[in-house]
């Protein structure tokens, strides 16, 4: 039997269905619901204006866009900040434009974390890092993390890499960065096992990894799963 997980957000009422198409959808509840549309990975409903660049003191990322309210990208209501560059581009990737590095806005992390924070975005439980690919940002990825946990949040960070190919990379700030996140969606995105991949991930290859630092330390009790 294949695995449903319904989601229905207690603040707007949006229903989100994972583990059928949105043609399914409306035939099982024509009647209840209106029209359905598909959401994959990355896609919001809303997005938010992004801030104008100013003068830049401190460390920076490279963004393509911010939205509030997501429900399919984490535990709970989240904000999301979607970096911009990707060097790994995945084939069929339904966000093929946050690939090119020249795109986007510069933006201080100072900055995005207000735009994060917006009350607009309340309530949330966390707050999301996609891409692109953040962990080709390290310094500024590390820098609007340290200022995320400092605030108590809880944070999800998704990576095309492998938390296997992320450990043996030698760039302190990428170790840091998996010490500051508490659960990681690791993998490329793979187009022919996107079908079923379950909550929180874009292709069945991909895994939901808690605490991925404790793996740099060797003090893990096992190799993650999935």
């Amino acid at each position: 039997m294949s695995e449903l997980t319904w989601i229905l957000d207690p603040t707007n009422g949006n229903l989100t269905v994972e583990g059928l198409s949105a043609k399914e959808v409306a035939i099982l509840a024509a009647d209840l619901l209106p029209p359905a549309r598909s959401i994959d990975c990355a896609r919001p409903l809303t997005t938010a204006v992004l801030p104008r660049p100013q003068a830049v003191f401190g460390p920076t990322l490279r963004i393509a866009r911010i939205y509030h309210g997501s429900v399919v990208e984490g535990p709970g209501r989240r904000s999301v900040v979607q970096v911009q560059g990707c060097p790994i581009r995945c084939s069929g990737c339904s966000v093929f434009w946050t690939h090119d590095p020249s795109r986007g806005v510069t933006l201080s992390v100072d900055q995005i974390l207000e735009e994060l924070l917006d009350p607009v975005g309340e309530p949330r439980d966390g707050i999301t890092i996609l891409g692109g690919e953040p962990m080709a940002q390290p310094l500024g990825l590390v820098a609007l993390l340290r200022a995320l946990k400092n605030r108590g949040l809880h944070v999800v960070v998704y990576s095309g890499y492998t938390l296997e190919a992320l450990v043996r990379r030698s760039d302190p700030a990428v170790h840091e960065a998996l010490h500051l996140t508490d659960l990681l969606v690791d993998g490329p995105f793979v187009a022919s096992l996107a079908d079923r991949a379950g909550e929180w991930r874009g292709s069945r290859n991909q895994r939901i990894i808690s605490s991925p630092g404790q793996f740099l330390r060797g003090d893990a009790e096992e190799t993650p799963t999935l």
